[in-house]
């Protein structure tokens, strides 16, 4: 099967705005820390990095990495410009975010059903989202956006399992879920 592991990555100066606002020091390092746990996980030349900075850019490709440059303002819009493009070159991809603590194993996920998300500890968010190309799927990550990915594969009549334990379900975007 014809796979992509999709990774959004924000520009490093701009990333985890909610550790930003609560006066964490050094969070453009440790948003490419994190970043570079993930891509080296999925081993490199399996990857393909959307982004709409050139400090991203060139970061994925000293990693090997394949880049997708949007120009696009916003996740949503972006993820969903790379996912429109590639349906004919792959059969599913999963997108990945790049603040995962320990995406340990990741690189093995293939989920049971047609769809497969890892939500975050709250249950709200979708750390991992995997997809089948070609399904129109819509993406809708922010906000609960668990819930609404869950109602977009039923809406396409897809097959949807979610994990809500184990280490990907563990990103960094509050003080709290620093290492």
């Amino acid at each position: 099967m014809r796979h992509c592991f999709a990774v959004p990555i924000k520009d490093f100066a701009l990333a985890k705005s909610r550790l930003r606002n609560n006066h964490v020091s050094e969070v453009s390092e440790l948003a490419r820390t994190l970043a570079t746990g993930v891509i080296a996980e999925l081993g490199g030349d399996q990857v393909t990095v959307i982004c709409e900075s050139a400090v991203v850019s060139q970061f994925a490709l000293e990693l090997g990495c394949t880049v997708a440059f949007s120009k696009s303002s916003g996740l949503n819009e972006s993820v969903q410009g790379f996912y429109d493009s590639v349906t004919e070159m792959y059969e599913r991809i999963t997108v990945v975010h790049a603040d995962l603590a320990n995406p340990k194993g990741l690189r093995e996920y293939r989920p049971s059903r047609e769809v497969g998300i890892v939500t975050d500890q709250q249950r709200l968010g979708t750390n991992v989202l995997s997809i089948p190309t070609g399904a129109r799927f819509q993406f809708q990550f922010g906000e609960n956006s668990l819930r609404l990915h869950e109602l977009e594969a039923a809406r396409r009549g897809l097959d949807c399992e979610v994990l809500d334990q184990g280490p990907w379900t563990r990103d960094v975007d509050l003080p709290e879920d620093l290492p």
